[in-house]
């Protein structure tokens, strides 16, 4: 009886410890349609917040989307988790990353699905105001 619990506790752990992220594929051109905000900031810090939980401090370099809840050159605070088998944010200190973020609650929040290199943010943000710019304008009809 206590050997077959064991056996099942330890099954249980192995397969917690086998839960990886994993993101569904998506472009960044569709991941900025779907987002609140669109920026590429870097990280200056990663504070603990609860046991699951943590603040990825960023300076905002440029703000592609969300410009009037964010401006460059400030601080912004986003929610993630701390483990990377639940889809958290890069921890490389220093490093500029282009951010897809949600809001909730007045609180921004992101996950590595949603990180590009700036290079591929500064791509989707021309992509979507090229298609932008070729939309056909809708006729105005007059009676």
């Amino acid at each position: 009886m206590i050997a077959s619990v064991l056996v099942a506790l330890a099954m249980l752990v192995a397969v917690d410890g086998a839960i990886a992220c994993s993101c569904a594929p998506q472009a960044p051109a569709e991941s900025l349609r779907e987002a609140d905000a669109a920026v590429t900031a870097r990280l200056i810090a990663v504070l603990p917040h609860g046991p699951s939980q943590a603040l990825y401090r960023y300076e905002v370099r440029r703000v592609y989307k969300g410009a009037e809840r964010l401006e460059a050159r400030s601080l912004l605070n986003v929610h993630s988790s701390r483990r990377s088998a639940a889809c958290a944010l890069p921890r490389r200190i220093g490093r500029t990353y282009g951010l897809f973020l949600i809001t909730r609650h007045h609180r921004w929040f992101g996950s590595i699905c949603r990180v590009v290199s700036p290079e591929r943010m500064r791509r989707a943000v021309r992509g979507a105001a090229a298609s932008s710019a070729r939309a056909p304008v809708a006729p105005v009809l007059c009676g």
